[in-house]
């Protein structure tokens, strides 16, 4: 589930050795100039403002929205995990029966159970360390972590608050004037037909922070004006408030076995409506009665053994009269060493002229 946000933040603060280790290299984005002096919070992209969500809050002082990439592929790395943990449990589970069958004096069959016990003994003991020391970097991009990520867009303070596992760059926060769409631009690019959620970024020209902070929010859509209608929405409302917007209904944070379900039906049926063969209505068939439910009951238990966190206490109270305004997110913010991998990977983020082809320097640079 988190996978998309883990590799952004991977990729952004290794360190240099790591990544010459991992044969990584440092591939520039080369934005244009044009696209990161635009403050695209005052241009509108659509005249049809929607909210299609999922909404957790939404008031006069802050709306909240559904943050994570990928929320339509969760449940599967669910399933693979309790697969491989059933391996120590159950060696586990075994030897414990076998000790307590030799301790109520079943003598008869004491080398049997002697022989059980070290075989589940010298199969759980491995597994649980491996599961515990290496999997886990695995298993917590779905499981016992973080609900859902969350996006607050706070229009009194104008900040942008997003709540991420430490893992994945932790809890930010930007100036909402430093916002720009990820899926739309001068480029004419609308990702129309990719199956993604809308992605927003903040760009070191603006923020100063020395590499982008990327996240995606909502629900993942094929159609290319979805992308616009939501952007306007969230637009509107820290530009101009609530007043003459559709009032979004809102979800629960709470586990529910329908929520997998949406993200998981539109690929089937987006296939379905652009097949002409045949064999594809065949194929779809089993993936409709077999792989849906197993999906969604994966996602499910994603949910169940994840928790949701509280917002820092100053992000809950921003906005409120009297009360600090949450203080911008800076590189002093995280430890030493993640501060190397992100100084050493500033250099990706160059801006390019377009006027002159060359590249522009704001403070990005050596």
């Amino acid at each position: 589930m988190y996978i998309g946000e883990y590799l952004l933040w991977f990729g952004n603060s290794i360190k240099k050795e790591t990544r010459k280790k991992l044969e990584m290299s440092y591939s520039s984005s080369d934005m244009k100039l044009s696209e990161v002096e635009k403050d695209w919070t005052k241009a509108s992209v659509s005249n049809n403002p929607r909210a299609i969500g999922p909404y957790y809050a939404y008031n006069d002082r802050y709306l909240e929205i559904r943050g994570g990439m990928f929320e339509n592929f969760r449940g599967i790395l669910t399933w693979i995990s309790l697969l491989i943990f059933f391996i120590p449990f159950s060696s586990g589970y075994y030897c414990i029966n076998h000790i307590i069958m030799l301790y109520c004096c079943e003598t008869a069959k004491i080398a049997g159970h002697i022989i059980a016990i070290i075989f589940y003994s010298i199969v759980f003991f491995p597994s649980i360390y491996l599961c515990f020391r290496y999997f886990r970097y695995v298993y917590r991009l779905e499981l016992f972590t973080i609900r859902h990520i969350r996006v607050r867009f706070n229009r009194v303070t104008r900040q942008v608050y997003i709540q991420r596992p430490k893992y994945c760059g932790g809890t930010v926060v930007f100036k909402w004037d430093h916002i720009m769409p990820g899926n739309f631009g001068d480029s004419g690019s609308d990702m129309n037909g990719t199956n993604m959620v809308n992605l927003i970024v903040f760009h070191p020209y603006k923020t100063g922070f020395p590499i982008a902070h990327s996240v995606g929010i909502g629900k993942n859509t094929y159609k290319g004006q979805d992308y616009k209608d939501e952007w306007e929405f969230i637009r509107r409302y820290m530009e101009d408030g609530p007043e003459n917007l559709p009032k979004p209904r809102l979800s629960t944070h709470l586990p529910m076995p329908f929520h997998g379900l949406g993200g998981h039906i539109s690929p089937m049926i987006h296939a379905a409506q652009n097949s002409k063969s045949i064999v594809m209505y065949l194929l779809l068939i089993p993936v409709f009665l077999i792989l849906l439910p197993v999906y969604t009951a994966g996602y499910f238990i994603s949910e169940c053994l994840c928790w949701q966190p509280r917002w820092p206490k100053v992000i809950r109270q921003a906005g409120k009269k009297g009360k600090p305004i949450p203080k911008e997110t800076t590189l002093s913010d995280y430890p030493p060493d993640v501060q190397k991998g992100i100084l050493e990977s500033r250099l990706e983020w160059c801006v390019l002229d377009e006027k002159t082809g060359k590249y522009v320097d704001y403070g990005n640079s050596d």
